[in-house]
């Protein structure tokens, strides 16, 4: 089975390599992916070089993937959403109020890029809007709940999985019991009920099972019990 590409890359190959790129135009693919990846990884520092697994990095990235086919399935804006998707956690280390933060600096840095001037203020309005595990009311319009979908579809399901034990491997927390004990599975029926649109919903609910299937298998080889009758 080959290896998914990532998404990313040049501005004639919008989904190719995540390569670090030069921003040497005003090419605002170039200019998101640029500034998500000096984000992620500036997030890691001083405790990592820019090499190995990187949670927040391979967390945008994923975001990006799901925002690109949700917005495809649902008919939203499909610049508005990936421009978000790609900038929705640029401040995450910046500002307590990351969404508004990095909100602001979405609008700044597509002000220098080719980016359409009257799809600024979507994207922003999707990045201010997607913090949070659950909403007590919907989440719009629909460019906004779709990238609220994507970021929070990445949290639950197998590649989940390997994101949480990569961050908690990251932080110096890898032992196989603390990452069994760590596994958030309580809230995630809670996020798949807060999902907005059709396609993130089904998927949600599959990736539920996925998850809950993994960690009721891994608890009993921890302890044993799957070795009982």
């Amino acid at each position: 089975m080959s290896v998914p590409a990532e998404p990313g890359g040049t501005p004639e190959e919008p989904h190719g390599s995540t390569d670090p790129v030069e921003a040497t135009d005003r090419d605002w693919r170039v200019r998101v992916q640029q500034a998500a990846r000096e984000a992620a990884w500036a997030s890691s520092r001083p405790r990592r070089s820019e090499e190995g697994f990187n949670y927040r990095w391979e967390h945008v990235q994923a975001v990006v993937r799901l925002a690109r086919h949700l917005a495809e399935l649902t008919g939203a804006d499909a610049e508005v959403v990936e421009a978000a998707a790609w900038l929705h956690d640029v401040a995450k280390d910046t500002s307590n109020d990351h969404g508004r933060a990095g909100a602001r600096e979405a609008r700044r840095i597509l002000a220098e890029t080719d980016f359409a001037r009257d799809k600024v203020e979507a994207v922003a309005e999707a990045i201010a809007k997607h913090v949070g595990l659950v909403v007590p009311a919907p989440v719009e319009p629909l460019e906004a709940a779709v990238v609220w979908d994507a970021d929070k579809l990445t949290k639950v399901g197998a590649t989940a999985i390997l994101h949480y034990t990569g961050h908690r491997v990251m932080k110096g927390q890898g032992t196989t019991s603390d990452l069994l004990t760590w596994l958030p599975e309580p809230v995630l029926e809670d996020i798949v009920g807060c999902l907005h649109t059709a396609p993130a919903q089904a998927a949600g609910r599959r990736r539920l099972q996925v998850f809950r299937a993994f960690c009721e298998q891994a608890i009993d080889e921890f302890d044993g019990e799957d070795l009982l009758p």
